[in-house]
């Protein structure tokens, strides 16, 4: 737990700073826990959102394919990254073709994310992406789920053929993360 604890902080702050939507939110649950309106994500929040997390996690994908890292992590990292990589081009089309903006400049918490990770080597690099990739793909499925309900069809549409992929890749990374946690 005390591995997250830094992971969690900073999430929160930056999403308080950023004026994110947070988890609870995107899984249709209020403050308390309590189920929440289904409040449709808007578009341009989803994209912002969802641009973001791909971003943060191709490059964390990158980081870890590219250092010494143990086998299961090297693997799941290169084939993220790819992932990764589709995905945003993804975005960006949809982007384009609702004229919506995206962002500029990374999220805060990620960019503490990245720096965190950075100086990181072999099975602390590897048991931090790992512990990185289940939280971040959680939220991230929250986000999807959230555009799901949205009552932009192109979003919808888009959600809905993203979440399987997704889903997928969080199966992946608790495979991975059940290799190498302590």
């Amino acid at each position: 737990m005390a591995i997250w604890k830094p992971l969690i902080i900073a999430l929160a702050v930056g999403m308080v700073l950023s004026g994110a939507a947070p988890a609870a939110w995107a899984q249709g649950q209020g403050p308390s826990g309590a189920p929440a309106q289904n409040r449709p994500i808007e578009p341009q929040e989803f994209l912002r959102l969802a641009y973001s997390s791909a971003t943060l996690q191709g490059q964390a994908a990158k980081l870890a394919a590219s250092r010494e890292t143990r086998p299961e992590v090297r693997s799941f990292a290169a084939s993220a990254a790819d992932f990764r990589f589709g995905l945003l081009q993804r975005l960006e089309a949809l982007a384009r073709e609702r004229s919506l903006p995206l962002p500029s400049v990374k999220e805060f918490e990620h960019q503490v994310v990245i720096e965190n990770l950075e100086p990181l080597d072999y099975l602390a690099l590897s048991r931090r992406y790992a512990e990185i990739q289940v939280q971040a793909l959680g939220q991230e499925i929250g986000i999807y789920q959230a555009a799901s309900r949205s009552p932009s069809t192109e979003i919808k549409t888009f959600a809905e053929q993203v979440l399987p992929e997704l889903q997928r890749q969080q199966e992946g990374a608790q495979k991975m993360y059940e290799a190498v946690r302590p």
